[in-house]
């Protein structure tokens, strides 16, 4: 397999993926910690409560979908799309914090042979003390 083919990731792979890209984000300088999002407190849910309202919002035939604390990822033909929410440290830049989580994701993604769709980071909290 080459650099430019691209193996179908299954949802087994995303979970797999989306636990390497939290590791990779939470030890980042300058990243606090990921903010949980509305999916992931849902996936806290018992299996059965989160596999009824799973069936009620997602159509059949929807994309893979992964969530956790402060990600979500869905793979679509072959491509996946990130979204990533993070709470950063005063004294980094977010604007450049923003673009190193992108880099650190799109890295862990191309490393699993699959190809990088959207990248959206949101910087939710900035927490420190300003120095002033």
């Amino acid at each position: 397999m080459t650099s430019e083919q691209h193996r179908p990731a299954q949802v087994a792979d995303l979970d797999s993926l989306a636990d390497a890209i939290s590791a990779a984000l939470v030890d980042h300088p300058g990243v606090v910690r990921l903010e949980p999002t509305v999916r992931s407190l849902i996936d806290r849910w018992t299996p059965e409560a989160f596999d009824q309202i799973h069936r009620s919002l997602r159509p059949a035939g929807s994309p893979p979908v992964v969530a956790r604390d402060g990600l979500i990822l869905t793979l679509a033909d072959g491509v996946l799309d990130l979204k990533i929410d993070v709470a950063t440290d005063i004294s980094r830049s977010a604007l450049d914090l923003a673009r190193e989580a992108q880099e650190v994701a799109a890295r862990l993604i191309r490393a699993e042979g699959i190809a990088v769709g959207r990248v959206d980071v949101s910087i939710l909290a900035i927490e420190g003390t300003a120095v002033i």
